[in-house]
Formats: C-alpha cells, structure tokens, sequence
C-alpha cells in the first residue's frame, strides 16, 4: 500500500510540475510559486477539519519550516525550468531529492534487507534515466540551472524529511501551514522586489502582456491544485511508512511528466526512459518486498 501511495504522490508530483513549468515560460517563476501555492492551501483548507486534524505547537512550527523547505524547492524547480532544459533539471532535482531522506533515514536506524538496499539505489537511478530525452542528450547547461536543480532537490528532500516529523495525529494540520507559510514567503518577496522595481532571473524575466499572462497564472492554478493532491498524499504516506521508503519513491515523479507527454503530447520514449520506466516499476515491487 505505502509503495502504491508513494507512485501515485510522485505521478501526480509530475504532473503538476508539468504545468509549474509551462506557467514559468510565461511569467516569473515566483508568481508561479504563489499561485500554485495559494491554490494548493484552498482544498487543504477543507480537508484538514475533515480530516480531524489535531493543532499543536510542534505541528505549527514544523509546518511552517516545511514551508520554508518547500518554497525554496518550488521556487529553484520553476526557475530552473524557465532557464533550461527539463530532461536535466529533473532528475537531477529527483535524484539529491531521493538521496537525502533515505540517509537521514538509514542515519535515524531504518534498515532495509539486501533487496530493499539494492532498490533503494535502483530507485535513484530510475529518476535519473526518466528525465532523459533525444533532444537533450549531451547538451550543456549552465552552472545557474545545476545550481538551481541541486537547490530544488534540497528543499525537496528537506520537505519530505521534516514533514515526517509532524505528530500522525496532526494530520494535514502542518500541511496547511506549509502551503499557507510559502504563499506568504512568495508574497513577501515579490512586493520587495517590486518596490525595489527589480527584474531578473531570481524573479523571472521582465513582465509579458496581459493576454499573455492569462494562460500562464492558469498553468500554475492547475499546478497547485495537483501539488495538493500529491502533498496529501505524501503526508499520509509518511504517517504510515518509513521515511526513506517514501522519499525515493516521491522522488519518481519524472515518471508522471513521461506518462503526460505520452498520452497528451503523444511523444514517444526514449530508449534510456524506456529502461527508466522499467527500472522504477520493477525497483518499488522490489522495495515492497525487502
């Protein structure tokens, strides 16, 4: 169950970044980051009380550094997309995500038998080979999007890291606060640089028409709506399985970017993301079982 909850978060991860991305070709990657985010906190807001969520002061503050953790990810990730190549910075954004909860992991006493190692490894490799597409095969990219990428992967893995620390009983009590700490962090930012009257990269380039805005606010409506389906996921997943276990799998999430274009876009596959598909779903039946 836990490894199927982990496949469905990274999916559906996949997709909204499919549409974080679009959205940040056409406007700033941090207007992006607020929209989405801002977004995802509406259906939270509602399911939290449903969901009898329990407030407590450790569910606030670590809430609030998921956050944190969170919007830098989130920030890097769309920054990174609006400056460079997508079969780059997602797996590598993929793999620093998986590395760093299965060694805080394995560092906090969770042990896996030889087939559960051997897949854990397997799994980072899978995210590897699914962001890898013919056009980008061999190019060159900057030292700002591997910065950015590495950046995004952190905050990624720092994300899933703290919000397996929130009580079980809170719920989606720290979510909330997650998605509504970030929005505020985006907001912030972006009324200083706007008083500053500062474009650039850290923001995104200089502001597009009006009509030509529409689509990309839209994108990234979409993308946080589908962020927080995947959080929700996410978050019940931690409560339930080890925290290594689900940062690997939740780091799969290029695979919901190449199921996208296969069924929207109709883009085939590429030889290597062949291998990586195959790879990802024979490495988590594996994690299953080890």
């Amino acid at each position: 169950m836990i490894v199927l909850v982990g496949l469905a978060s990274a999916i559906v991860y996949g997709v909204s970044d499919f549409f974080g991305g679009l959205g940040s070709r056409r406007v700033s990657p941090l207007l992006v980051s607020l929209v989405s985010f801002a977004a995802a906190a509406v259906p939270i807001a509602v399911l939290t009380p449903l969901a009898g969520s329990v407030w407590s002061p450790r569910a606030v503050w670590l809430g609030v550094l998921a956050g944190v953790a969170g919007a830098i990810a989130i920030w890097a990730f769309y920054a990174a997309l609006a400056i460079g190549p997508m079969s780059v910075i997602s797996p590598t954004t993929a793999a620093v995500a998986a590395l760093i909860p299965a060694v805080v992991g394995i560092g906090r006493g969770e042990r896996f038998t030889p087939l559960g190692y051997t897949a854990l490894a397997a799994l980072v490799v899978a995210a590897v080979l699914l962001g890898v597409t013919r056009e980008q095969q061999g190019g060159r990219v900057g030292v700002r999007v591997v910065v950015l990428a590495v950046a995004s992967g952190v905050g990624f893995g720092g994300y899933n890291v703290v919000m397996e620390l929130t009580p079980p009983e809170s719920e989606y009590a720290p979510l909330l606060v997650d998605l509504v700490a970030g929005a505020l962090l985006f907001a912030v930012v972006l009324a200083l640089l706007r008083l500053v009257r500062r474009d650039s990269w850290w923001g995104g380039a200089q502001a597009p028409p009006v009509a030509a805005r529409r689509p990309g606010l839209l994108f990234a409506a979409a993308a946080g709506l589908l962020m927080s389906v995947a959080n929700a996921l996410l978050v019940w997943g931690l409560h339930q399985g080890e925290l290594a276990i689900m940062g690997v799998l939740a780091s799969l999430y290029p695979l919901g970017t190449v199921l996208l274009a296969l069924t929207v876009l109709r883009e085939r596959l590429t030889p290597v993301q062949v291998a990586g598909v195959a790879l990802a779903l024979l490495a988590s039946a594996a994690l299953a079982l080890g």
